[in-house]
């Protein structure tokens, strides 16, 4: 089994667990062992790659995430962070500025007016540590060199079962199970909390808006990764061989059967899961380098993780004044006509 839909199915199993867990205690005391035990898994892999002198990053990386797990287990130091992400995504999210000239609030006011992840919620702690532990196992993989020396990895030519099975149903099932589908939450109720609901006109027009917006971002950002290493033949050797349309496969008609299943699957999988299910937790801004992570395939290219969740924080404002759908729109809509041009004329 993958490993990516190992930890999408053990995710979910522990975002049920964690709204069974407000009213059986029993499950709260499960979760905590599992919590505590992922701590001394990670000291143990800390104190062996000391001893076998492996990567330093990659044992600093998990020491860390180890650290912060265990400290998630204490209420005072949840309360701290609570307060802490409360402040970031108050300035982010730019009601610093919007609160004193729509509300007339002061602007430490409008700050932490609206609070991020509550303390006190065991499947916000949970949630966390889902967070804390697939950041930190990305992060560990991520080459920080290539900040300096921007490399790719060889492209993969992907298949829309991989699009279906993880970017679209896994990431949904894990949004869904997150917010307590079936536990805390009747569907409805469910699609509600992830920000699902009928766009309106202005919405939908928005969303077309953050098309046009996501190409100008690209082209921008463009033009300062091109200066380094040659990275604009690296990113289209790397798009040329990962959504190349295979040989017999109909060529235009293949490739917008690509482009539509990249479009809904990453589009709607992402934005459930990050804009949807976790933004509201954590804020914008841990939301946001989440997604930039996820892209894994940057990994020896951590100039472009940077750029995908600095994009991500302006889809992060977007959903924070409309909601999850209008960033699907946005986010499929791009999502399309990229992987078109790149499948039919890489």
């Amino acid at each position: 089994m993958p490993s990516d839909l190992i930890a999408i199915i053990s995710c979910s199993v522990l975002g049920l667990m964690a709204h069974g867990a407000r009213t059986r205690k029993w499950l709260e005391w499960m979760l905590r062992i599992i919590i505590g035990t992922f701590f001394m898994f990670s000291g143990i892999a800390y104190l062996s790659g000391i001893m076998t002198s492996g990567s330093p990053w990659y044992y600093q990386i998990t020491g860390s995430m180890g650290i912060a797990c265990l400290f998630l287990l204490f209420l005072p130091f949840r309360q701290v962070m609570s307060r802490v992400l409360t402040v970031i995504d108050g300035v982010v999210s730019l009601r610093c500025i919007t609160g004193p000239m729509r509300h007339k609030m002061s602007a430490w006011a409008s700050i932490i007016n609206i609070k991020v992840f509550q303390p006190r919620s065991i499947p916000h702690m949970v949630g966390t540590f889902c967070y804390i532990a697939t950041f930190g196992m990305y992060l560990a993989n991520t080459n920080p060199a290539g900040f300096d020396f921007p490399q790719l990895l060889p492209g993969v030519p992907i298949v829309p079962e991989q699009l279906f099975s993880y970017n679209g149903f896994g990431l949904v099932l894990m949004s869904v199970c997150g917010v307590g589908i079936l536990v805390a939450r009747k569907p409805k109720e469910t699609f509600a909390r992830l920000g699902w609901s009928k766009p309106t006109l202005t919405q939908v027009g928005i969303g077309l808006g953050l098309v046009v917006f996501s190409f100008l971002y690209d082209l921008c950002w463009s033009l300062y990764t091109h200066q380094t290493g040659d990275m604009a033949s690296k990113i289209s050797a790397y798009n040329a061989t990962t959504f190349a349309a295979p040989a017999g496969s109909g060529g235009f008609g293949y490739s917008v059967f690509l482009a539509l299943a990249a479009a809904l699957c990453a589009g709607i999988g992402e934005e459930t899961l990050i804009r949807g299910a976790i933004q509201p937790v954590l804020g914008i801004l841990p939301a946001a380098f989440l997604h930039g992570i996820l892209h894994a395939q940057f990994s020896n290219a951590p100039t472009l993780i940077l750029q995908v969740a600095l994009w991500s924080c302006v889809m992060g404002i977007v959903r924070r004044c409309t909601n999850t759908t209008t960033t699907i729109i946005g986010h499929a809509g791009f999502n399309f006509v990229t992987t078109f041009l790149f499948a039919f004329n890489p």
